[in-house]
């Protein structure tokens, strides 16, 4: 529909199937000035971090806090009703010089002067407060919400504008004030239920703020780049570099293979949460960008130095990382083969592990330091490569359609490529929508995994495990007999001794502090030991058939009847006793009422069991008017065959367990008017001979005379 660029009125969105909101170009024009409020804002924290450490920090989330509020204030507005005339442009341009202000006033903040800042955000402020305005007056369909959001977004912008006759800290009181007004205007119970009548477009919503968090992960780049520009391209601040920008790509990986791929639970208040843990996030992140700056310049590789900066980095991404596991408590992860709480545990653990680290950092070499939280963050992204191995197509975010080529004059268009099938497996099947309590678990996962996968973790788990205790240990080193009071090695050594119970002598504990820690790793590491041998001996009992089966099922005349038969071979030699043979054929059938359906048929066989499977067993089925394969051409198979089905199980002589084993076969596999090669022969010595060479080969049958 047509609408006048000169003026027309707010027109509220309703999300719907198929009518999803896209991100304007208004909108993205927006996001760029935060894109350099938020450079100021991590210049104005990595500036002043030295003289001010921990209090800059606090400046910065302060800041951060009314900042962010800006931006998730129009980002739903824009969400919700969509308007882009003159009148609405020009007052979001007046927000941007608002915002630009704001930057500009970051660095007088620190200085303790706060009139900018806060005149600045006073605009923005009232400049929503009449866009809100504008929509309640002309859109009556969601008036009572504009009406909500005008009231409580101008008594917090009267609160901003009062706050600069007063000084402090009667304006930080009122500031307060004013922040708290803002939240309520969503977090009321009133507004929940007016944002139930006029819900937000979700799709919208995430990738805004998937939009929002690339914006403060770019930071990081900037800082390094130009961080390694301004001191030189040398191998000190490349190594540190790559290492902590090995954290920001994880980081990056972590928001939208977790956060911006997951759908948010439909439980009261997860919504909330999702949208309000956004805010320590982005700080998080944004500190982090600032702390991988600090570490490349200030940290020496080989020296253990740098406490203030190494404090801010484990601060900044265990914040991020703790923000994230909240938003996973709130969210279903799409396509995920294992439960959801584990991924919170994952991320909350790597949280928790990394504030943990922060002290004992004092007793490692730079690059050690943050090689080791580089690697707790990667870790965390081969955890969920584990968990959701598979994309589903549909929840692709971004598609590509090339525009068709023009063909010149006289050109054939060319040839359409045949379709190729894909093979696959019933073990293969991507499984969506699973109840979360009946995923995979974590021992599950490790039974099913390969022994590279089940060492990988063994490994992983141990050197957390130690590196967790051996900073545990550092808090107190004086409580430890022998080590090193700035040896993390020494720590690392005791902690392994500990655990494994080795104790070589040389270091004890000796206070109640380090007793109690050792008590408690003691503790850990028997259970850790009872659960990796259990795991170990239950993995490596688990018997494997060695059942082969031919490539190819054939369909030929044996004894003057059609018979489908295959072959199948116990490639290990050793005795598979009552064996037992099951086949079924899996094919659309239309029901008498005209429904589709995909049903199992069994297949009679000829020999369903043998006493002894020990060489090999030719399976064979007759083809008769009573078989769900009477009839099926080789024209037709394609059509009405879907898959036959073969499972096989018995009794291994060797494990003295039952063994199965199964087979898929597909209607190309289906191959007609063939007969097996011959495998089984004499040897010289008279022994007999299975020779597995031949085991799928296939000969033409010989015409009836």
């Amino acid at each position: 529909m047509m609408v006048n660029r000169w003026f027309h009125p707010p027109k509220l969105h309703t999300p719907a199937h198929g009518k999803t909101r896209r991100v304007g170009w208004l909108e993205l024009f927006y996001d760029l000035i935060y894109v350099a409020a938020i450079i100021q804002l991590g210049n104005g924290l990595s500036a002043n971090y030295g003289e001010m450490k921990y209090g800059a920090f606090l400046v910065f989330a302060g800041l951060f806090v009314p900042m962010w509020l800006t931006w998730t204030s129009y980002t739903f507005y824009s969400n919700r009703f969509v308007v882009d005339d003159l009148l609405h442009r020009v007052m979001v341009f007046i927000q941007m010089f608002g915002i630009a202000g704001m930057a500009i006033g970051v660095g007088d903040v620190f200085q303790n002067d706060t009139v900018t800042f806060v005149a600045c955000y006073t605009v923005v402020r009232v400049m929503l407060v009449l866009i809100y305005l504008r929509t309640w007056l002309q859109e009556t369909a969601a008036r009572e919400l504009s009406r909500r959001y005008v009231i409580y977004f101008g008594v917090g912008a009267l609160c901003w504008g009062v706050s600069l006759l007063f000084p402090a800290p009667w304006s930080y009181v009122l500031w307060a004030i004013a922040l708290v007004v803002d939240f309520a205007a969503s977090l009321s119970r009133q507004s929940r239920v007016l944002t139930g009548r006029h819900p937000p477009d979700v799709s919208h919503m995430i990738e805004r703020y998937g939009l929002l968090t690339i914006i403060v992960l770019g930071e990081s780049f900037v800082k390094v780049i130009s961080s390694v520009a301004e001191h030189g391209f040398s191998g000190d601040y490349v190594l540190m570099g790559m290492l902590g920008l090995a954290v920001t790509f994880s980081l990056w990986w972590i928001y939208f293979d977790d956060v911006a791929d997951s759908r948010i639970r439909d439980t009261p208040l997860a919504a909330y949460i999702w949208v309000y843990t956004h805010l320590p996030l982005t700080i998080g992140i944004t500190g982090v960008g600032v702390a991988v700056k600090k570490v490349v310049v200030e940290l020496d590789p080989f020296e253990p130095e740098g406490a203030k900066y190494r404090i801010l980095l484990c601060g900044a991404l265990g914040l991020t990382l703790l923000c994230v596991a909240v938003i996973d408590a709130v969210t279903a992860r799409r396509s995920s083969e294992m439960a959801d709480q584990t991924r919170v545990r994952i991320r909350a653990g790597a949280g928790a592990l990394v504030l943990l680290v922060a002290p004992a950092g004092a007793m490692m070499d730079g690059w050690v330091f943050v090689g080791l939280i580089a690697s707790v963050c990667v870790v965390q992204v081969l955890f969920d490569l584990s968990m959701a191995p598979m994309v589903d197509p549909e929840d692709a975010h971004h598609d590509t359609q090339l525009l068709p080529r023009t063909l010149a004059v006289g050109e054939e268009p060319p040839a359409a490529e045949e379709p190729q099938t894909r093979r696959f497996d019933i073990g293969d099947a991507v499984r969506k929508g699973t109840p979360s309590e009946l995923k995979r678990d974590f021992y599950f996962h490790l039974m099913e995994g390969s022994w590279a996968q089940f060492f990988g973790v063994m490994f992983v788990a141990y050197i957390i495990t130690n590196v967790v205790f051996a900073s545990l240990f550092l808090l107190e080193p004086e409580g430890v007999s022998g080590m090193g009071t700035e040896s993390f090695l020494d720590a690392f050594s005791f902690s392994v001794q500990t655990l494994t119970t080795i104790g070589y002598g040389a270091m004890s504990p000796t206070s109640a502090y380090a007793h109690t820690v050792m008590i408690v790793e003691a503790a850990i590491g028997l259970l850790g030991v009872a659960f990796a041998t259990g795991l170990l001996f239950a993995k490596a009992s688990r018997p494997r058939s060695s059942v082969l089966f031919s490539d190819v099922v054939l369909i030929h005349t044996y004894d003057g009847e059609p018979t489908l038969s295959f072959r199948a071979g116990n490639a290990r030699g050793n005795e598979v006793v009552e064996a037992s043979m099951n086949v079924a054929v899996l094919r659309d059938m239309v029901t008498p009422e005209g429904h589709t359906m995909r049903r199992l048929h069994d297949l009679k066989l000829h020999r369903r069991r043998t006493p002894v499977f020990t060489l090999s067993w030719t399976v064979m089925h007759t083809i008769d008017e009573d078989s769900p394969l009477y009839n099926v051409t080789a024209e037709t198979a394609a059509e009405c065959i879907f898959s036959i089905i073969v499972t096989m199980t018995g009794h291994d002589s060797t494990y003295a367990q039952t063994v199965h084993a199964r087979k898929l076969y597909l209607p190309q596999d289906m191959r007609w008017d063939h007969r097996f090669v011959d495998v089984i022969s004499t040897a010289e010595d008279g022994r007999l001979l299975v020779d597995y060479t031949k085991f799928h080969q296939t000969l033409p049958m010989e015409p009836a005379e």
